[in-house]
C-alpha cells in the first residue's frame, strides 16, 4: 500500500480517483487547495502526488514546491482534454508524467503503479550507485554493480511493464549501452580504475535522463536503460545523446560507445501484441552487435509495433470526468 495526495478541487473528480487508487490498494489523502496540498506533502510524505491543473487550481506551482522542497516525490499532473501542450508545460514543472482527460481507471492506476515502482528501482539504482563510489574511495579490488536483488528487482519490473504496456498501450524503449572495445579499453584496467571508470559512465549516462527513466548496470561493461511512455523517434535522440555523453568521460581518454534500441509501441486497437520482455532484449541485444560490427560509436534501433485485433473497439471514455471502467 502507497499513500498518495490527491489535489483536485472537484469533489465529485476526487472522489473518483480516490475510488480508482484505493481499488487498486493505495491509501489516499484528498486536498482541494494548493496550500493544503502543500501542507499534506510537508506533514506525510506521501509516496506520490497527483494534482490536476485548471485555470482555478494552479498545479503546476504546487509541483515547482514540491519538487523545492521534496524532490524525490514523483509527481503527476492531470490536465483537461483542450490542453494542446501538456508534455512540455508538465516538463517545465518538473513533473515526472502527466494524463490529459478524459481519465479511465486503468490508465490512471497503470500510470500511478508505473510511477511508484520506477521511484523504487531509482532507490535501488542510487544504493548501487553509492556502492561503486565507496568501493572507488576504498581502492576495493572487487568489481562493482548492481546487487543481485536490486538486479531482480529491476528485472521484475521491465518484466511487468512490458505486459502492462501491452495492456494499456503505451510505448516503452530499451537501451543497451556498450563501451566500445570494452576488453581494451575497460577490462585491461586494475580493478579500482575499472570501478570508477564505470561510475563515471553511469553518473554521465543518468545526467542525460529525465527523472523517470532508470539506467543500471546489467552486465560487465554494459549498461541498460528504460524509458517508458517513449515512442520509437523519442528513444533515438536519447540514445544519440547518452552515445555523446560517453564521450565525456574522463578517466578514459577517447571512450565512445554503442546502443542498440528497442521500442515496444503497441497500436491504438485492442488487443494484445505477440512481444514480451524477453523478446526487446534480444532485440536491442542484436541492434548493439550490429552497431559494434559496423565500428561502434553508433546507435542501431528498431521499432516493434504491435499487430492490432481484428475490429477491436475503442474503450476510450468520451467524458470529460474520470471513468470507472476498466
Amino acid at each position: 500500500m502507497a499513500l498518495v495526495l490527491v489535489a483536485e478541487p472537484s469533489v465529485a473528480v476526487a472522489g473518483a480517483l480516490r475510488r480508482f487508487l484505493e481499488g487498486a490498494g493505495h491509501e489516499v489523502l484528498v486536498a482541494g487547495a494548493v496550500p493544503e496540498a502543500l501542507e499534506r506533502v510537508r506533514e506525510l510524505a506521501p509516496v506520490l502526488v497527483l494534482s490536476s491543473v485548471t485555470e482555478s487550481f494552479d498545479g503546476e506551482s504546487l509541483c515547482r514546491q514540491v519538487k523545492e522542497e521534496l524532490p524525490g516525490t514523483p509527481v503527476l499532473l492531470l490536465y483537461l482534454p483542450e490542453e494542446e501542450s501538456p508534455e512540455t508545460r508538465s516538463a517545465s514543472a518538473g513533473a515526472e508524467a502527466c494524463l490529459v482527460g478524459p481519465l479511465k481507471r486503468a490508465t490512471v492506476v497503470s500510470c500511478v503503479s508505473l510511477m511508484i515502482q520506477l521511484s523504487k528501482a531509482r532507490e535501488a539504482v542510487s544504493v548501487a550507485r553509492t556502492e561503486m563510489q565507496l568501493l572507488q574511495q576504498q581502492g576495493n579490488r572487487r568489481e562493482a554493480t548492481v546487487p543481485l536483488t536490486d538486479l531482480e528487482f529491476f528485472k521484475r519490473l521491465l518484466f511487468m511493464e512490458v505486459k502492462r504496456s501491452r495492456r494499456y498501450r503505451y510505448p516503452i524503449a530499451y537501451l543497451l549501452l556498450e563501451p566500445d572495445r570494452y576488453a581494451e579499453t575497460l577490462a585491461s584496467l586494475p580493478p579500482p580504475l575499472r570501478t570508477s571508470a564505470l561510475a563515471e559512465t553511469l553518473r554521465h549516462i543518468s545526467d542525460g535522463l529525465r527523472d523517470i527513466d532508470v539506467a543500471v548496470p546489467f552486465a560487465e561493461g554494459r549498461f541498460i536503460i528504460f524509458l517508458p511512455y517513449t515512442p520509437y523517434e523519442g528513444a533515438l535522440v536519447v540514445a544519440e545523446r547518452l552515445r555523446q555523453r560517453v564521450k565525456q568521460v574522463e578517466s578514459v581518454q577517447g571512450l565512445t560507445a554503442s546502443l542498440g534500441v528497442a521500442v515496444f509501441e503497441p497500436s491504438a486497437a485492442k488487443g494484445q501484441a505477440q512481444v514480451s520482455f524477453g523478446s526487446l532484449m534480444k532485440e536491442a541485444g542484436e541492434a548493439l552487435r550490429r552497431a559494434q560490427a559496423d565500428g561502434g560509436d553508433r546507435v542501431v534501433g528498431r521499432a516493434v509495433v504491435s499487430e492490432p485485433a481484428a475490429s477491436a473497439a475503442s474503450d476510450a471514455a468520451p467524458e470529460t470526468t474520470p471513468e470507472e471502467q476498466e
